[in-house]
């Protein structure tokens, strides 16, 4: 009760009743089964396509993370990834995550002779906040023999508020390493415009909202798309819009200059056979 209350702001008070103890029993069940769950492996990233404007084809894809659960079954991010962030254990699964869509790209490389495709993986914020990150990717690379060209880290402007320092040195051991950098939902945040420039992203992705917001003729967010779009092309960074689930939003997206897109229109987050026959079909058709 005394941290219901805390967590509502100052001069409140909570009474105590059951439905306290069961949420605080069921989040330390979750914890436990979370915790088990690292131990065993059971994290597996899901697949997103994403696709280049100008070509219509698929160029690679974000691994999203899933959990399949001997106990629970099939969990999607929403019920694990707040509590996993809370309690510090969404570290462990990402690295699990990025391993294992590493792989998987490995896999297809080899399969469809598609040196073209790449992977995008989000890590946690907290990440990028620890002077063993790029040691730590390089040993994942290094293992699974794929180029670090190939791998993408997207981060959250979150990142860029707290040890910038940290950040940027990471960020620089990254690039050495030839891993490419993405900021993700930009515009949702506070990062400063000095951070963009400074921090030297490979691609800026547009949040869903403003993709929404324009489809809406929205005038605030057709120009902060224009904006966006007009400051990567002057950075030599390309952009990248989420959240794109119809066709007239597509064409728009098309229209505004944005390079590549992903959404709902060219596919839902997907198992890795799924993503793998999307790949093989593709594949087949540039060669026919």
């Amino acid at each position: 009760a005394m941290y219901y209350a805390k967590d509502k702001g100052k001069g409140r008070y909570e009474v105590f009743d059951d439905s306290m103890q069961k949420k605080v029993q069921n989040a330390l069940r979750l914890e436990s089964d979370i915790r088990k769950a690292i131990a065993a492996s059971e994290f597996i990233p899901y697949f997103q396509p994403i696709v280049r404007l100008s070509s219509n084809a698929v160029v690679g894809f974000e691994a999203l993370a899933r959990w399949q659960s001997h106990k629970r079954g099939f969990v999607y991010p929403n019920d694990f990834i707040p509590l996993a962030e809370e309690t510090g254990l969404v570290m462990a699964i990402d690295l699990q995550i990025l391993e294992k869509s590493c792989r998987q790209l490995k896999h297809w490389q080899k399969q469809l002779n598609r040196k073209d495709l790449y992977v995008s993986c989000n890590l946690f914020c907290n990440h990028f906040f620890s002077p063993t990150l790029a040691d730590d990717i390089s040993a994942i690379l290094k293992r699974i023999g794929l180029c670090a060209k190939h791998l993408r880290l997207e981060l959250t402007e979150r990142a860029l508020l707290e040890n910038s320092e940290l950040v940027l040195t990471n960020m620089k051991a990254l690039k050495q390493l030839g891993v490419k950098i993405l900021l993700d939902d930009f515009g949702t945040g506070y990062s400063s415009l000095g951070y963009i420039r400074k921090l030297r992203f490979s691609t800026i992705k547009i949040d869903r909202t403003f993709v929404i917001g324009a489809a809406q003729q929205s005038a605030e967010s057709l120009a902060i798309i224009r904006a966006v779009v007009a400051m990567a092309q002057s950075l030599e960074m390309t952009t990248t819009a989420e959240g794109v689930e119809t066709p007239e939003q597509a064409q728009l997206i098309r229209e505004l200059g944005c390079d590549k897109i992903q959404g709902y229109y060219f596919g839902r987050p997907m198992s890795a056979e799924d993503a793998g026959r999307i790949f093989a079909a593709q594949t087949k058709q540039q060669r026919a």
